[in-house]
């Protein structure tokens, strides 16, 4: 499908554009509400919505949809529709036509500013609620120095002094491993684990390996909450689409449930 809307999109400088917003193909004018829906089908792309105000974007969306019809025109020219190899491709893509109507219609009414802003004030009130670790770590390659390192950190070494000696993490290096405070989501799942286990000022006495290399990891502090949180007007537009995409999800997994898709 993506090499096809590529090649119409090529292709796009064959037909005629009358005005702004008429397209000819085969001088008669393609019905108006084919390009509005058309249109209307590319404005709930962000991108695509915010180039709509652009000349020549327009221009070049409604030539790709005069080289459709054009298309159209000339399968029904030479029968496709009458063939088995058309019938075979139908079938092919009926599941996308049907999931694109069913999603249109599951999503038929629209997400408010109430639902939006009771999103907001939930994530907020998580996010007060959110464990943050002020964590520092030393990052090697190898199992050898992990273990050499532990060696003496045990003999009194600072953890700081090793770091900037032996880290090969350019980020936190410099700082003496210094990682600064997060929640852990932004970490691979094996660090942020080994985290959890620690006690304020404690560091893991068994290296911690992951796709990056070795890690000894020291736990500096632990608080809840902290973290600056955006303003609603900031976020309110990603907070609509996570919720269109959660609405999605839902809708699929629904499918999924009823019908039990199973992979044995």
């Amino acid at each position: 499908m993506k090499k096809l809307v590529q090649v119409l999109l090529l292709s796009s400088a064959l037909v005629g554009v009358a005005s702004a917003d008429t397209v000819f193909v085969d001088g008669k004018a393609v019905d108006q509400k084919v390009i509005d829906q058309a249109m209307a089908q590319l404005k709930k792309n962000p991108m695509a919505a915010q180039q709509m105000a652009n000349p020549q974007f327009k221009q070049e969306m409604l030539q790709s949809i005069g080289m459709q019809q054009a298309i159209l025109a000339e399968g029904n020219a030479q029968g496709i529709d009458k063939t088995p190899a058309y019938q075979a491709k139908l079938t092919e893509i009926k599941p996308m036509i049907y999931a694109q109507i069913m999603q249109e219609k599951a999503n038929a009414q629209p997400i408010t500013d109430a639902q939006v802003k009771a999103k907001y004030d939930q994530m907020k009130a998580d996010a007060a609620k959110q464990q943050q670790f002020d964590v520092s770590h030393i990052l090697v390659k190898d199992q050898k120095t992990a273990n050499d390192i532990e060696a003496q950190l045990k003999k009194g070494a600072k953890f700081a002094d090793l770091a900037k000696k032996y880290s090969i993490d350019p980020g936190s290096k410099a700082n003496g491993g210094e990682l600064g405070w997060s929640d852990g989501s932004n970490y691979v799942p094996e660090f942020t684990a080994a985290i959890k286990t620690l006690k304020q000022g404690q560091y893991t006495t068994t290296p911690v390996k992951s796709q990056f290399g070795y890690h000894i990891i020291r736990l500096n502090g632990v608080k809840t909450g902290g973290a600056a949180f955006p303003a609603f007007d900031k976020v309110k537009d990603q907070i609509k689409q996570q919720i269109q995409m959660e609405r999605t999800k839902a809708f699929f997994d629904g499918i999924k449930a009823k019908h039990k898709v199973q992979v044995k």
